[in-house]
């Protein structure tokens, strides 16, 4: 099993640990507790990121031997190529979470609150989604860029 698959296989038991000790907590308030979940869900899972691509990162330096500058120089290129990207994809998502919040403000004065609750979040989704695809073509750009960098490293 790889380190990857075995970081994925492991989130369920953590984020059920989690649950777990939050025990008479939930019990008190049910939304606050599942917020809590989901925000626990999305810190371990950016960790596991972070950590399967530092040992990819690792592993690549090991398939071209100790020390070559070479995968360093590509790694390092690639990192940065996909911080301008990512940053915008982020910022666009926090603009379209900050709209749903001011369209959800506005549904207090709605006569129907959950239909106005309801279209603000398809908005939302909409525009979350809107912001990864117009991020995908830079990435993959970055990914093609790197791909052939490690190629150059060969020989």
């Amino acid at each position: 099993m790889s380190v990857r698959c075995a970081v994925l296989a492991a989130l369920p038991v953590a984020l059920a640990a989690t649950l777990v000790l939050r025990g008479a907590a939930a019990a008190a308030d049910p939304a606050r507790c599942v917020r809590a979940a989901r925000t626990d869900r999305a810190t371990c899972m950016r960790e596991a990121v972070e950590r399967c691509n530092r040992n990819f990162d690792t592993g690549l330096q090991t398939c071209f031997g100790p020390g070559n500058t070479c995968v360093r120089s590509c790694i390092a290129n690639h990192t940065r190529c996909l911080d301008n990207p990512q940053t915008n994809q982020q910022r666009c998502r926090l603009s379209c979470s900050s709209d749903e919040k001011d369209a959800q403000g506005e549904c207090q004065s709605k006569p129907d609150i959950q239909a106005c609750r309801q279209e603000a979040k398809q908005k939302a989704l909409g525009c979350k989604q809107r912001c990864t695809a117009t991020s995908v073509p830079a990435k993959q750009r970055c990914n093609d860029t790197f791909d052939d960098c490690l190629n150059g490293c060969t020989g």
